[in-house]
């Protein structure tokens, strides 16, 4: 069963929504929208170096997110939301537009329903994941894919296929940097291929 404290991480997760949403809504221009998630990834990259060397911010920190924050975190790496901005960077310079857009849905939903399905009910393990999950993942990844229809249907099942096999990868590193670029690599090289 999921914890309180795992269903309130992933419940936040869902504010990384906010990156496609504005990127297709508001700051429509590549170049901009890279822009500003740099400044924010800046400013977050900053916020965990006074975590990770100041006593009192880590204090803070810990009495606001301690119970979201998963050991390695806690221990002094970045979290998994400074990784999301991170990430966003290159993903939005790099990809194209309604690629980028659905590789980081992807990120924010596919990692939800893995997590939420496969701590509730995975039952036939893969290492520390569970098929059950990745069976979630990939359901709420394609239906994603269905409702946004931004990219032909090859590429954006292409994308939540290989999101679902990056974030059921045993890697030690952060789901939120491999889903967006296994998706969003393969989205790119699937679409080059029927244009």
């Amino acid at each position: 069963m999921i914890s309180s404290s795992e269903l309130s991480r992933k419940l936040i997760h869902l504010f990384n929504l906010v990156i496609p949403i504005c990127y297709f809504y508001f700051i429509i221009d590549k170049n901009q929208m890279a822009t500003f998630m740099f400044i924010f990834a800046l400013i977050f990259i900053m916020i965990d170096f006074a975590r990770m060397r100041s006593e009192l911010v880590k204090k803070i920190f810990n009495k606001l997110f301690n119970t979201m924050m998963r050991k390695h975190e806690i221990s002094g790496r970045f979290t998994g939301a400074t990784w999301v901005l991170i990430i966003a960077v290159p993903i939005i310079y790099f990809l194209p537009k309604e690629i980028a857009i659905l590789s980081l849905v992807y990120m924010s939903v596919g990692d939800i329903a893995a997590a939420i399905i496969g701590l509730s009910f995975g039952k036939t393990k893969m290492g520390k994941k569970s098929l059950e999950g990745s069976i979630g993942c990939l359901s709420v990844c394609i239906s994603a894919a269905l409702l946004l229809n931004l990219v032909p249907l090859i590429v954006s099942i292409s994308g939540a296929v290989m999101a679902t096999v990056f974030e059921a990868l045993p890697l030690d590193i952060d789901d939120n940097i491999l889903i967006p670029v296994g998706a969003g690599t393969t989205m790119a090289i699937v679409s080059s291929f029927i244009v």
